[in-house]
């Protein structure tokens, strides 16, 4: 019989690497704990079977790899087991981090900034903006507070003579008509009259931009989200990049979320409807003009119409639906109509029934109206068709799972909401709980169009949609039903 063969005795370099190794795994372990109880979106039911299973896996793994005394199979068990929990670890802190990262930049920034413009005319010898020392500066009547801040600002780089006028109409004549040096006006302003006179976009020339900063209060009616309906006004910006900034609201949508019955109702309100801004002392002016001058007159304006109360607010522009339909990758959504774009960079075209749309598309789909005999009240359709496919499949656990860091990173430079990150963090606990099937509707007001004077626009008539009242109390009435539902529903 051969004589047995001695055990080899571990090396100490492998025993050395083995005790290292497992310093180097509880410090994952607790990175990655960190941030998931940072990042507060598991619900209990979910998190302590996790944070459980992990203890105890831990307190076998540890063990055989920094004690001397182990077998050498156990350490090779324990180090494959270490070489892939790791990675998993590393890669939940990162997305957990994500997350974090995420809500911080969405929520609490209520600052928004308003994008000013020196303008002259083309053929004007002013180059730049010491050219403008002791010249006369047009600029809009004295007690709006943002063209107030916007001449202070001016002041500290050059000295001006600043001559007023009581709309922006009679700004733009005096400039072409030399009657200004120069003219001092936001770009939401110079952009509507650049759309409605030819001659102003060609005879004019931009001399100086700079930002002026406007802090919001706080707009929030808070509720218990997971408990109780609350509306949520949709504003999207008729501008791309960060969603710091003021501009048209060509988007104007009331999400209405009811958590204990899982239904939403989308109301769509033509971006040309008649609203009275309280806060510029009841005037008459367009809805998508109240975004010029922030999204609290915005806000006001929508429950001034409706009657109803805006809990919270969320701001997206053209780069939010890019970015987030692509990140989603791509939405499914049924065309009422054959047609192609107008007015945009690109043409698009779109089959009547189902298109698979990526973020351009998606955009291109939302923004036409031109193609339609009732024009904006369709486009109001196609935007509420856009928010419904991106609901659905953003709410999929599916997209949930596999798309939510590319989803959070893409957006979250271009989305702005007075949510709190605990009332955002209690609905993802929600979905990710119960997983609910949320029941989509869509419903939009409609009214006859007219042409009239605003408080914008001053003494030039511009087109805007009348909502009837049929239509309005049809609307209300259906969000009331959502918030405080029949027994029998």
């Amino acid at each position: 019989m051969a004589p047995r063969m001695p055990k080899r005795a571990m090396s100490p370099g492998f025993i050395k690497f083995t005790r290292i190794w497992s310093i180097v795994y509880i410090l994952m372990l607790a990175l990655f704990l960190f941030t998931l109880l940072s990042a507060d979106i598991l619900p209990l039911v979910l998190l302590i079977p996790i944070v459980v299973l992990i203890a105890c896996a831990s307190m076998l793994i540890f063990p055989q790899l920094f004690f001397a005394n182990i077998k050498k199979s156990r350490k090779i068990i324990a180090l494959v087991i270490s070489c892939i929990l790791i990675p998993v670890y590393a890669y939940g802190a990162i997305g957990l981090g994500t997350v974090a990262g995420f809500f911080s930049a969405i929520t609490g920034n209520e600052e928004q900034t308003v994008t000013f413009l020196v303008i002259t005319r083309k053929d004007s010898s002013l180059k730049e903006l010491p050219d403008l020392e002791g010249k006369n500066v047009g600029t809009y009547i004295n007690e709006e507070p943002v063209y107030m801040a916007a001449r202070k600002k001016l002041a500290d780089e050059v000295s001006v003579n600043y001559m007023t006028s009581p709309s922006i109409t009679e700004m733009a004549s005096s400039t072409l008509v030399g009657g200004f040096d120069a003219t001092l006006m936001t770009k939401s302003h110079y952009d509507m009259l650049r759309d409605k006179d030819k001659d102003f976009r060609k005879n004019t020339k931009v001399l100086h931009k700079f930002g002026v900063k406007m802090d919001e209060a706080d707009l929030a009616k808070r509720v218990k989200v997971t408990k109780e309906p609350f509306n949520i006004y949709i504003s999207g910006l008729d501008v791309s990049g960060t969603i710091d900034v003021t501009s048209r609201s060509d988007v104007n949508m009331i999400m209405t979320v009811n958590p204990e019955t899982h239904k939403i109702l989308l109301t769509s309100i033509p971006r040309d409807t008649v609203i009275h801004m309280n806060e510029k002392g009841g005037a008459s002016d367009k809805l998508t003009h109240t975004g010029i001058y922030g999204i609290g007159c915005s806000l006001g304006a929508v429950e001034d119409l409706t009657g109803l109360d805006m809990n919270y607010y969320v701001k997206v522009n053209y780069t939010t639906v890019k970015k987030m339909v692509d990140a989603l990758g791509g939405i499914d959504v049924k065309s009422d109509y054959e047609f192609d774009t107008h007015g945009m960079k690109a043409k698009f075209h779109f089959k009547k029934g189902w298109n698979h749309l990526d973020g351009e598309h998606a955009l291109a789909f939302a923004r036409e109206r031109k193609s339609f005999p009732d024009g904006d009240i369709q486009r109001n359709r196609n935007q509420a068709k856009v928010m419904t496919a991106m609901l659905k499949k953003a709410t999929s656990s599916r997209t949930i799972l596999m798309n939510y860091t590319t989803i959070l990173n893409s957006t979250k430079d271009y989305m702005q909401t007075n949510m709190s990150q605990k009332e955002i963090k209690s609905l993802v606990k929600m979905q990710i709980a119960l997983n609910p099937k949320w029941k989509i509707r869509r419903q939009n007001m409609e009214g006859p169009s007219a042409f009239m004077q605003c408080y914008s626009t001053g003494s030039y008539e511009v087109s805007v949609v009348q909502v009837s009242d049929e239509s309005l109390k049809k609307c209300v009435k259906r969000i009331k039903r959502i918030i405080n539902p029949p027994e029998e529903d």
